[in-house]
């Protein structure tokens, strides 16, 4: 008995793991990432850090003329999607932080939907996140402007 006959659901993921991925190149150079996935395999593989990559090399995480040039732009929020938490964040803000796997799952998401892949909606739990953390931001900006005008005042 075949192995595909033995476990048709094993079978059918590696088929889909084997399909290929065709290369998005570059506005600028005409070129694809050098960390690029070839298959669905790869894509599943890549690290934080790859996706990073890509987004700064097709001119996605931080915008410039050539950000909106591609077909579907990441829409990639630095700041959202920042693995630092910088000290001058509230404790509010810090809360509302992504933790990797979250952080991870947006990256790919954005990734994926960027290169054409169907089933990329952003899920609810995204936006409300983003919701949160924007709120917060937001929070603290009145905050420390509130502090400021005390200050005048005194």
């Amino acid at each position: 008995m075949s192995p595909a006959a033995r476990s048709p659901a094993l079978a059918a993921k590696i088929a889909a793991m084997r399909l290929k991925i065709c290369p998005i190149v570059s506005v600028i150079c005409g070129q694809a990432s050098e960390h690029f996935p070839g298959t669905m395999l790869e894509f599943w593989l890549l690290t934080e850090a790859q996706l990073d990559s890509m987004a700064h090399f097709y001119s996605q995480s931080t915008p410039d003329e050539f950000t909106n040039l591609y077909p579907r732009p990441m829409k990639w929020d630095k700041d959202f999607l920042s693995m630092e938490t910088p000290r001058a964040l509230s404790s509010r803000e810090k809360r509302y932080r992504l933790n990797m796997q979250d952080r991870m799952a947006i990256k790919r998401r954005k990734f994926a939907k960027f290169v054409g892949m169907r089933g990329c909606e952003t899920p609810a739990w995204e936006v409300r996140a983003h919701i949160r953390a924007v709120e917060s931001r937001i929070l603290r900006i009145v905050e420390e402007e509130e502090r400021i005008l005390k200050r005048k005042r005194c």
